[in-house]
């Protein structure tokens, strides 16, 4: 166990022997662990943030990704709803925000070099976009944020990985490395199968480079131009549940 979660817990424990945490918390036989890390930086220099929860033997590790296209906002509420919703037992929740702060704070697509990060991993890349919302970069994981959510994944090793974009509303099928997933996730939140193939063929995508180059899974769950605080509690509550479940 992490130097962070021996003392995460072992404070927990002294301070529910001290009677401090209240009848509710100090009966709890596995409480929930948090922290907040610092990732990294952007290009602007913003904090890339991760919010870690996790249970005592927790050992189904989902990542959740709220944005990495700064003007697809509605993945933040879904990220906020996890930070505080009953987390099961067997799931060890990384969130982190935003994978592109500079593009959010700007209610852009691309970060502040005008890269679609969508584009910029080394997976099926090609130069492409350039002068548009769709730059693909000058080479393949040239931007600072890319090369961090790739730290991150092979560091983690997650079994699943969700990245929440909008508004076309839907599950993604396309190059599924899990269509069981898809379907799950599909059943859970209410949200159709679809295919998103980028009108032809993705290159240069997280998802992609994900499936490919590591042996978790990771799937793209696409949110409406329009998101309810009903479609919020649903869509967040079914990525518990089938990461808990697969």
């Amino acid at each position: 166990m992490p130097p962070t979660r021996r003392r995460s817990a072992g404070l927990v424990a002294l301070l529910a022997v001290l009677g401090l945490l209240g009848p509710s918390a100090s009966a709890q036989a596995s409480p929930v662990h948090s922290e907040r890390l610092v990732l990294g930086r952007s290009v602007q220099g913003r904090p890339i943030v991760a919010w870690h929860r996790w249970h005592d033997g927790a050992n189904r590790t989902l990542l959740v990704l709220g944005n990495v296209h700064g003007d697809e906002q509605a993945g933040l509420r879904v990220v906020r709803r996890l930070r505080r919703a009953p987390l099961p037992p067997a799931v060890d929740l990384w969130v982190i925000p935003s994978g592109n702060p500079d593009g959010t704070a700007a209610d852009r697509r691309t970060n502040a070099h005008g890269v679609d990060l969508n584009r910029n991993f080394p997976r099926s890349w090609r130069r492409t976009g350039r002068g548009t919302t769709q730059w693909s970069g000058p080479v393949a994981a040239s931007e600072p944020e890319t090369r961090l959510l790739m730290r991150v994944v092979r560091r983690l090793q997650p079994r699943t990985t969700v990245v929440l974009h909008q508004p076309l509303s839907g599950v993604d099928a396309y190059r599924a490395k899990s269509l069981r997933l898809v379907r799950d996730l599909a059943r859970e939140s209410g949200l159709p199968v679809k295919v998103f193939d980028c009108r032809g063929g993705c290159h240069g995508t997280f998802t992609d480079w994900h499936n490919a180059r590591t042996p978790g899974r990771a799937v793209t769950v696409e949110l409406g131009a329009t998101v309810p605080a009903t479609q919020v509690r649903r869509v967040a509550g079914a990525l518990l549940r089938v990461a808990a479940a697969d």
